[in-house]
């Protein structure tokens, strides 16, 4: 009586158990692989979030990543749209920059490689350009090399223009050869790349007039990047004006041949290098005691800081 009693015990506990696991199973959602031509290398084992946030703030991964906390594609076209307009709205780039890290972050894990992904990094690249931020720029820059690379669309030509004005701040002759090397002639042809170009072989001839011609007409976000080495350039400038210049110049024609806005910049610009300046109704410099200033000016940029993080 009692094995029949234990018997009947053991199977209401299964059917019990049996119920509540179909019951899991009907009302679980099944993430539903995207289309495939979304994702690279798609395989069983390929990630498909089912989180709805439209905002999540990154977190650097330390295990295998958690589905219900990775935003798929479809959620991910809002989230680009509403920090869009939050950029804009708000200006908080430290908000900005970890949510767009969170969807680059939701992107990999999910192996999503399409012209949306490269809506996100282009975006993400203006942005940090926008706030002096080189550090996550360049990472963005590396990743759309290699998403261009795979015939994504995108604006592959502003980028290229942008990747040759981030090797002339950081003075890499060899990249800077490397690239002009793998150009094909109908990539010359565009605007901004002749613009970075042109840019380049001033700086390579010395021609400071021209360079500052081309850095007032610099295209789209271009001037972001030659704002980070701009002065290097003046300072030797400087020291090609003192040459050329004696035994005095005015300080209005300094200003002007080098790119200021207005002459109390340049005053400003001329006074941190130590250059003396007469306090005459046109004020001027003397060449010749200007020219050690603008040499030792010089040492500042012997290393360029190519990280530019900001903290």
């Amino acid at each position: 009586r009692k094995e029949r009693r234990l018997h009947r015990f053991q199977k209401e506990a299964e059917a019990e158990a049996a119920r509540k696991e179909a019951e899991s199973s009907s009302t679980m959602p099944i993430p539903q692989p995207p289309n495939t031509a979304d994702v690279h290398n798609w395989d069983a084992d390929t990630i498909v979030g089912t989180c709805t946030r439209l905002e999540k703030s990154y977190f650097r991964l330390t295990s295998a990543p958690d589905p219900s906390q990775v935003r798929p594609l479809s959620v991910l076209r809002n989230t680009l749209e509403l920090l869009k307009r939050k950029w804009v709205e708000e200006n908080n780039y430290t908000y900005i920059c970890s949510q767009f890290k969170s969807m680059r972050q939701d992107l990999t894990v999910q192996r999503i490689t399409n012209s949306f992904t490269v809506e996100v990094y282009e975006t993400h690249a203006r942005v940090a350009l926008e706030t002096n931020d080189l550090g996550e720029y360049n990472q963005c820059q590396t990743q759309l090399k290699q998403l261009y690379s795979m015939g994504l669309p995108g604006h592959a030509m502003e980028f290229l223009a942008y990747r040759i004005l981030y090797f002339l701040y950081t003075r890499n002759k060899g990249d800077i050869n490397a690239a002009m090397a793998a150009m094909l002639p109908s990539e010359k042809q565009d605007q901004a790349v002749q613009h970075a170009l042109s840019v380049r072989a001033a700086m390579a001839a010395g021609n400071y007039h021209r360079f500052f011609m081309l850095y007032l007409a610099t295209p789209n976000m271009g001037g972001y990047l030659i704002d980070k080495f701009v002065d290097r350039e003046r300072c030797a400038s400087l020291q090609r004006m003192c040459k050329a210049f004696r035994p005095r110049l005015s300080v209005a024609v300094i200003a002007k041949d080098l790119a200021f806005a207005k002459v109390d910049d340049c005053i400003k610009f001329l006074a941190e290098l130590n250059v003396a300046i007469s306090q005459d109704e046109l004020p001027s410099v003397d060449m010749k005691l200007a020219y050690p200033h603008a040499v030792a000016a010089m040492q500042i940029y012997e290393k360029v800081d190519i990280k530019g993080q900001i903290y």
